[in-house]
């Protein structure tokens, strides 16, 4: 599965378009506040495409009002950005996305939010859980990680006794199951949060160092049968 782009948000480019923009204000209405303490301007030559050079003189107003607009400008923005906040469903599309794309360049292929894996004669299984109680307003979710194997899954799981192995398995289908939280050195549950006042380039950092930390070593652990064989447990 491809996944297709979708509109990403623009908090850390705003954010570093607003602090270039306050920089050259402040550079500007520093050459400004110069020029008209010592009472000076600014003279040099114009070079027109299709006439002689013209002289030219630039006084304390050009820079001072050059630093007002690039002032006004991230005020502005600003002033719009609180207008136009993302809702909680759409930073959870930008999460969820983010976290596909993450899966997907590991290797994971994806049907919603089930992502799987095959290595030989186990596989390696992730799920997106989201909350039960979650609203507009508010809304959590979790990673769920599992290891399947397909003797597991015929003598636990094949209820109907077909003896076929399914080509996608999901989390819930495996023979080694945890939560995020229990892979943490805290072990203790964990579910990420998203409301009007989170910062997805936060929560995106924070899902990015679980991801990379805890849930891909947690998968280099296994690698043959024997590996689950020990650990496998049903719920």
């Amino acid at each position: 599965m491809q996944l297709k782009p979708i509109h990403l948000p623009k908090e850390r480019f705003l954010r570093h378009g607003m602090i270039i923009m306050l920089i050259c204000a402040v550079v500007l209405l520093g050459i400004g506040i110069f020029m008209f303490i010592n009472g000076g301007a600014s003279s040099g030559y114009m070079w027109p495409r299709y006439t002689n050079p013209v002289k030219a003189s630039i006084t304390w107003h050009t820079p001072v009002f050059a630093g007002l607009l690039f002032l006004l400008i991230p005020i502005c923005g600003l002033f719009c950005s609180e207008r136009t906040k993302q809702t909680a469903k759409e930073k959870r599309s930008y999460l969820f996305y983010e976290i596909k794309c993450f899966l997907q360049a590991e290797g994971f292929r994806i049907r919603g939010n089930h992502f799987f894996k095959r290595n030989g004669d186990i596989g390696y299984c992730v799920n997106i859980q989201n909350n039960r109680w979650n609203d507009s307003e508010q809304i959590r979710f979790t990673l769920n990680v599992g290891i399947f194997t397909g003797d597991f899954w015929l003598q636990h799981l094949d209820f109907k006794h077909t003896g076929v192995i399914p080509n996608f398995p999901k989390e819930y289908e495996c023979a080694v199951r945890y939560r995020i939280g229990e892979l943490l050195p805290e072990s203790k549950d964990k579910w990420y949060s998203i409301n009007a006042k989170t910062s997805i380039d936060e929560l995106w950092e924070d899902l990015e160092q679980d991801l990379t930390k805890y849930i891909v070593p947690f998968f280099t652990k296994y690698n043959k049968i024997s590996d689950v064989v020990q650990n496998q447990y049903l719920y």
